[in-house]
Order: C-alpha cells, then structure tokens, then sequence
C-alpha cells in the first residue's frame, strides 16, 4: 500500500502565487502533475487536507520554504519577480525559475539553499 500524505489547498494557492507560477509551471516543479490537478488542488475547500503522494507532500514543503523565504527577503511582488528572473551565479548562471523547472525537486532545493544563503546574508 502506499503512502498517502497531506498538503493544504491554501498552500499550494499561496506557493504558488508568491513565485509568480503558473499551473503548469507549478505542475512541472511537482515533477510532472497535469496543471488540470493543481487547479484541482486550488478549488478545494479550505477545509480539505488533500492527499498526496510523500514526494508532493516534501516539494510543497520546499515550495512553501521558497515562499516564506522570498517574502521574507523581497517585500515586495516586483522585487521577488525580479531575484526568479535574473540569472544568479550560485545556480551556474541560471535564472531561478529555470532552476525550478528544469530539475525537479532538486532545482527547488538548490533555489531554497540560494534564498536561505541571502536571508542567512552569506555572500553568494
């Protein structure tokens, strides 16, 4: 039997807004969940845990860490779209929204290093 987590709709909604993604792209960081899934996900009820396989139950966490990270560090939307859409060294010169999308889950954890580095202020 498999193993069945949860994650809260209202995560997914936020994460995924914070980072300025789209359902597909956000569908592409779960590594491969259809963006009709993550609409789904959206349109729950707050009140609903859903349940999830334990890889989509870590990247939410990661994605909900990136998140909290970027709001933390860049107060503002512009200031956030801005560090996801420019190249950064740390990531070999790669935007990190590429990062993002490219690896999945493991572009996301190299992304969360880089934003816990800056919020951390080691130089990158």
């Amino acid at each position: 039997m498999a193993t069945i987590m949860v994650i809260s709709p209202d995560d997914v909604r936020e994460a995924r807004h914070v980072l300025g993604l789209t359902q597909l792209q956000t569908g592409v960081a779960f590594g491969g969940v259809r963006p009709e899934t993550i609409s789904r996900w959206e349109r729950s009820s707050r009140n609903v845990q859903l349940k999830v396989r334990p890889i989509h139950a870590e990247i939410m966490g990661q994605l909900t860490q990136a998140a909290n990270l970027l709001q933390e560090i860049y107060k503002d939307k512009e200031s956030r779209r801005v560090f996801l859409y420019s190249p950064q060294r740390e990531l070999g010169g790669a935007t990190p929204i590429q990062v993002i999308l490219r690896d999945p889950p493991y572009g996301l954890r190299d992304v969360v290093r880089l934003l816990g580095r800056i919020a951390e202020g080691i130089p990158t």
